[in-house]
């Protein structure tokens, strides 16, 4: 392990819908069902984000997969780094690293997968600097182990930090019969889950729910366009907590066209 120095106070920054083929006669029921979730075409663009009473611009890339590059903003800080992305061939996740714009990270997650395609460790590293591509000069790091259920949705994790890892902090996720996570106070709208939009979303939110929590306005494809965010199970990105609005969605597919310059070598996982 690298050496380690305090550079900044610790911040704690902390399936896939199947469509099925259909033949004339189901085209009513189909079209249906599409009506009512389309979360599967969209991707999120861009929207506002403003904890306080600072209004932030925030636009997403993607690569030709269709998934996030990058979540850049209009000014980063701490608690709103910009988002950075990394793949590996398989089109798996491999880092999700929240980055400032002077080479130095809020939080660097780095993920390890199991023989099913799902990721069993992360180990993340907080406030650092970015050197040749590694994380480095880190106040703490931490190593977070991942459950799942049947549904492969994440119910458990158990986090240790690299100081106390005698000590780890165990967290339990469970969905009600709707398939919402259940957040004690939170009440779902019947509209599609704005996480739903990307596998990427759902993961590092870990949050699968079918339908939103915190939304009070909703486009024509019934995503949420305004959320009043809340760090009790409401979050983006993993990092947003506040207000996000204005949120807009390309509806044209997963194709990447028109979502940033993503890079080839970059995909799903």
């Amino acid at each position: 392990m690298k050496k380690m120095y305090p550079i900044y106070l610790l911040l704690c920054a902390s399936s896939l819908i199947a469509f099925a083929a259909c033949n004339k006669e189901e085209d009513v029921e189909v079209n249906a069902k599409k009506k009512k979730d389309t979360s599967s075409e969209c991707q999120v663009l861009s929207m506002y984000y403003a904890y306080s009473s600072d209004s932030i611009g925030v636009t997403v890339s993607y690569n030709k997969w269709g998934s996030p590059v990058r979540v850049t903003q209009t000014l980063t800080g701490t608690g709103h780094p910009d988002g950075i992305f990394w793949y590996n061939n398989k089109k798996q996740l491999t880092d999700y690293i929240g980055a400032y714009n002077d080479n130095s990270f809020e939080f660097w997650h780095r993920y390890v997968y199991d023989n099913k395609g799902r990721v069993i460790r992360d180990t993340t590293y907080f406030f650092g600097y970015i050197v040749n591509g590694e994380p480095d000069t880190y106040y703490d790091l931490a190593v977070i182990t991942y459950e799942y259920d049947q549904e492969e949705r994440i119910v458990h994790t158990a986090q240790a930090w690299f100081n106390d890892p005698a000590n780890p902090l165990h967290t339990y996720y469970s969905y009600d019969g709707s398939g919402n996570l259940v957040v004690p106070g939170v009440v779902y709208d019947d509209k599609s889950s704005i996480h739903r939009t990307n596998p990427v979303w759902m993961f590092i939110d870990r949050n699968y729910s079918q339908n939103n929590g915190y939304a009070t306005t909703w486009n024509a494809d019934g995503l949420p366009t305004h959320m009043n965010l809340s760090d009790k199970g409401g979050r983006f990105a993993g990092f947003y907590y506040g207000r996000l609005s204005n949120i807009q969605y390309q509806c044209d597919g997963k194709s990447g066209k028109g979502k940033g310059n993503g890079n080839g070598n970059n995909s799903p996982f």
